[in-house]
This record gives C-alpha cells, structure tokens and sequence, in this order.
C-alpha cells in the first residue's frame, strides 16, 4: 500500500503535477484570522487571566493556521512566472529559516558564555511555534520580494 502511494505520487510529479492551492478568496480568510489572532493574543497579554496559557496556546496556532492558508492561496494572476517564484520563495525560506534554527542555539550559548553565565542545562527554546511562524513569515517575505522584482 505505501508503496503504490510513493508510486502514484512519483507518476503525477513526473506528468508535472503540482501541489494544488486553493482558491485566491481565502486569503482573506487567512488574513483576517491572522490578523484576529494577532490582536486575541495582545488581548491575552493584557488581561492576565487565569488560563492565559491554553488562549496563548490556542490564538499561536490560529495565527499559524491563518498564515499557512495565506501561504497556500493562488494569486489572482497565478502563471508560471508565479509558480516559479513561488518555489523560490520556498526554498529561500527552508534555508533561512533552517540556518535560523541551528544558529540561534549557538548564539545564545555563545552570549551566555560573554556574560559569564556556563549554560549547565542548556534549552532549547525553540518551539514548534517560533519554527513554523519563521517559515511561513520567511516565504511570505521572499514571496512579496519576488513578485515586485517582476
């Protein structure tokens, strides 16, 4: 079974198949959840409430899902020349946003070093959150970068 699924997958890349978006009316969509999620969170920080931690948790991973259907939403004019930048936009963000993710850990333990504090137990505080936002906000960035070279 998992490998008729690799099979039928590799037969629709070689036929140039694509990863399908979805309509350009849900970036809207996605904009307005982002941007709600955006303002719930800056409403958290200021009320202080007692189960701040769940609607931290709950408007990080709104904001999360609404930045992701911006990400996947097709352009008004989408063509080739967008697609194509599209993946360029891609692969700038996998690489800047994995460079961001081993090299922090590295400058924070090189900063706790310069003010004499020795990192015992080091953390890493790199949650799923800082990870996903800094690729899906790294893509957004390129993407607009490109579009306007055009």
């Amino acid at each position: 079974m998992r490998s008729n699924f690799l099979k039928n997958f590799c037969e629709f890349e070689k036929k140039g198949g694509t990863f399908p978006l979805i309509s350009y009316q849900f970036k809207w969509i996605g904009w307005a959840i982002a941007i709600s999620a955006v303002a719930a969170l800056i409403s958290v920080k200021i009320l202080d409430s007692s189960q701040a931690a769940f609607y931290k948790q709950l408007f990080m991973h709104a904001l999360l899902i609404g930045l992701f259907m911006i990400v996947i939403t097709k352009d008004k004019d989408e063509d080739e020349r967008i697609n194509e930048l599209r993946y360029r936009a891609f692969s700038f963000a996998f690489v800047l946003g994995t460079a961001m993710v081993l090299l922090m850990p590295l400058a924070a333990m090189v900063l706790d070093a310069l003010a004499g504090r020795l990192p015992l137990e080091w953390e890493q505080d790199q949650s799923v959150f800082f990870i996903m936002s800094s690729f899906l906000f790294y893509y957004l960035m390129y993407f607009q970068i490109f579009k306007r070279q055009l």
